[in-house]
């Protein structure tokens, strides 16, 4: 499934994003707009410095994160594609404003692998 982004209309900076088909109240991550955005480039081999943009690792963090260490990769493909980097330029070093309190290092793992399955390889 492709990535699916919710914003909130009381939290302009906090994205929840998840590549199930689930409402809002089942996303466990949001968009992490303290780390920086990566391109993965093509010229002739994938690099991150030189060529064609083919796709983005996104960083994102678990609502019981105080702070993210995943990231997830969106292809060219991806209807969401053009208007991450957008997000990006607005909202760079943006703190979240939505939390929950910590959970344990497990269930983080467990919700990372049931919402992006595809980039847990």
């Amino acid at each position: 499934m492709p990535l699916q982004i919710f914003g909130f209309h009381e939290h302009p900076s906090d994205f929840a994003v998840t590549k199930l088909d689930v409402s809002l109240e089942e996303c466990a991550f949001l968009l992490d707009f303290a780390r920086p955005l990566v391109r993965i480039r093509w010229l002739g081999i994938i690099n991150r410095w030189l060529g064609l943009t083919i796709a983005l690792e996104v960083p994102i963090v678990h609502l019981g994160e105080k702070s993210g260490g995943y990231v997830i990769g969106v292809r060219r493909s991806d209807p969401y594609y053009p208007d991450i980097p957008k997000l990006w330029k607005k909202h760079a070093g943006s703190k979240r404003t939505i939390s929950l309190p910590s959970v344990a290092g497990l269930e983080i793992v467990a919700d990372f692998g049931m919402h992006f399955a595809e980039d847990c390889s």
